[in-house]
């Protein structure tokens, strides 16, 4: 008769799986795109990925089609791989999500738990006056994580995913129309601006201004397009 234990009784590490080489490849053409290295409409060849990187075509066949179900590329038969482009009625639609979608998180992190959500904010709008006096990218990577923090300390995961799914493509506009030092000052101000309204209890007036405020990105657009 055995006498070994059982499996419940076993004592085992937790196996760390390594990133797949794909979702690596899909990272960095991610920020490449993003941060306007890759220009929007540009023609990716997957030839040319695989042969500068020295890795077959299957991951960056792989990379690119998880970057599709992002929105950031479109793969179209017989002709490629190319980046995403925006038209006034798609900017619209993408900045109304936004605007739901952040604003549907304010009220359900208020209501989870105030202060700590008006702390979070606290500390990203130190990082974000902080970056202000670095470059043009510190201070969009502090921008993003301002917004990331309101969205997540809803943790409503559905709403995370739904944000995650188009927050890449605000982002990827975003730094191509805010370029000027008072551009990203006056987005900072609007940050301060909106946890000041929260700590004194004017959480309709915080909401009406977030909505305003996630809406520029659509007012930047219409000028300068």
């Amino acid at each position: 008769m055995s006498t070994g234990k059982s499996a419940a009784s076993w004592t085992m590490k937790k196996i760390v799986r390594p990133q797949s080489l794909a979702l690596r490849m899909a990272d960095q053409i991610r920020e490449l795109i993003v941060n306007g290295e890759i220009e929007l409409g540009t023609l990716i060849s997957e030839n040319d990925i695989a042969s500068k990187l020295q890795v077959s075509r299957t991951p960056v066949r792989e990379a690119l089609q998880k970057l599709e179900t992002e929105r950031l590329v479109q793969i179209i038969p017989q002709r490629g791989t190319y980046v995403f482009q925006f038209n006034e009625q798609e900017m619209q639609q993408t900045c109304k999500m936004r605007e739901i979608l952040e604003s549907g998180a304010l009220g359900i992190a208020l209501a989870r738990d105030r202060e700590g959500l008006i702390a979070a904010l606290e500390k990203q709008l130190k990082l974000g006056n902080k970056a202000l006096n670095g470059d043009p990218d510190s201070f969009r990577a502090a921008d993003a994580g301002f917004h990331m923090a309101l969205i997540e300390f809803s943790q409503n995961q559905e709403l995370i995913y739904a944000y995650h799914n188009i927050i890449n493509r605000i982002r990827a506009l975003l730094n191509r129309l805010a370029r000027t030092t008072e551009e990203l000052s006056g987005s900072q101000k609007d940050h301060e601006d909106f946890v000041a309204m929260l700590r004194e209890g004017q959480d309709a007036d915080a909401e009406q201004h977030l909505r305003w405020h996630v809406g520029g990105l659509l007012r930047m657009f219409q000028q300068k397009y």
